[in-house]
């Protein structure tokens, strides 16, 4: 008997290993393989729900999740399953009947740099809104939303660049409308919009990618524009497959390397303004990333000022679609990504992302790179 408990936790100290270091595949396997010898193992099953989740497999993991309930009613891990499946059912639900059309729909950028922008209209009001991975649904300024009629309450706070907080509050927008798709009764968040990124424009908003999920979309950047089809569309045959987890409501990981420093988790954040890597401490040291200390200056995140190093990888990649001399920029003030039960070796962002049409495929859980 005592072989047999320190052989199941060595199976489940295995598994947490394998988590933390980023290693969803083998973390999972690792787990279902403590199930196999004891069914009742809660943390185990709650972590298998997790990465079921992770890869959008929302029927498992919501059955997963149930049965961690029946073994531990309080599990906290299950519960929040259970809470984020029900949300991303609920946003594909809200994209079941939009009659999207076989060709898609296609929103032009109306300016390409330093971030994409399109427009959508929001409670029948034209809203600039920057396109970005980092954020979730569509996040508003609250003068934009006042103008638009919403009712703004409550609030939760965010992390942001630097490590810094802010309070994001919430509204409803009773109709989003891209192109000729029209969506109803869609729940936005509230918060100040960055200073002025373009010269002759406001900017309204954002459009992130729990909008995106409800689509098959492709941010194409070298043809300046966004494209909408129905999620079960596309062959999945065009461009560089790299598999992706989507974890929380919004948050995109993709594995590549830095330098030659393979197997990296990287958040898939297109928000990083003339930037396309955001380096963590460790990664800087453990890839050589180069660094100018002495070129520091203030950039402005979510939550306002941070301070800023410029930083250059020599060759960044998402599985093999590499770029080379990536320029970028550590907030040595702290990260967001530290928030994470897992190690994320930085962000992949702007200036990587626009060589390449970017699909993001919610079915087959992968961005395509062409």
């Amino acid at each position: 008997m005592i072989a047999v408990a320190s052989m199941l936790l060595a199976l489940s100290a295995s598994g947490d290993a394998l988590f933390a270091a980023g290693n969803f595949p083998a973390a999972l396997a690792a787990y279902r393989q403590t199930i196999s010898q004891n069914p009742k193992d809660a943390p185990a099953l709650a972590r298998i729900a997790t990465l079921e989740l992770y890869q959008n497999e929302l029927t498992p993991a919501a059955r997963d999740a149930r049965s961690v309930l029946t073994i531990d009613a309080k599990n906290a891990t299950a519960t929040r399953v259970l809470e984020t499946v029900q949300l991303r059912q609920r946003v594909a639900a809200s994209a079941s009947s939009l009659g999207i059309p076989p060709e898609g729909v296609t929103l032009p950028f109306v300016d390409s740099e330093p971030l994409p922008l399109i427009q959508v209209e929001i409670n029948g009001h034209t809203a600039n809104c920057v396109l970005d991975t980092g954020a979730p649904d569509i996040v508003l300024d609250p003068q934009f939303a006042i103008q638009a009629g919403m009712t703004i309450t409550g609030g939760q706070m965010g992390v942001f660049a630097g490590g810094r907080t802010a309070q994001v509050r919430q509204a409803v927008a009773s109709s989003v409308r891209a192109g000729s798709i029209l969506l109803r009764d869609v729940r936005v968040g509230i918060l100040p919009s960055p200073g002025r990124l373009f010269q002759d424009r406001r900017v309204d908003g954002v459009v992130g990618t729990m909008f995106l999920s409800r689509f098959l979309a492709t941010i194409d950047y070298p043809h300046h524009r966004l494209v909408l089809r129905a999620r079960e569309g596309g062959t999945g045959a065009d461009g560089v497959r790299v598999p992706m987890w989507l974890v929380g409501d919004h948050f995109l990981f993709a594995k590549g390397s830095v330098n030659g420093l393979g197997d990296q988790l990287f958040i898939v954040d297109s928000g990083l303004a003339g930037g396309g890597f955001a380096p963590e401490q460790q990664t800087i040291a453990a890839a050589h990333v180069r660094t100018f200390a002495d070129q520091a200056s203030q950039g402005i995140g979510g939550a306002g000022a941070v301070r800023i190093i410029p930083v250059i990888a020599d060759t960044l990649c998402l599985s093999n679609a590499c770029q080379h001399d990536v320029h970028g920029v550590y907030s040595p003030g702290g990260s967001p990504l530290r928030s994470f039960p897992f190690i994320i070796s930085g962000a992949v962002s702007h200036t990587f992302l626009e060589h390449y049409a970017v699909t993001l495929d919610f079915e087959r859980m992968e961005i395509r790179l062409k």
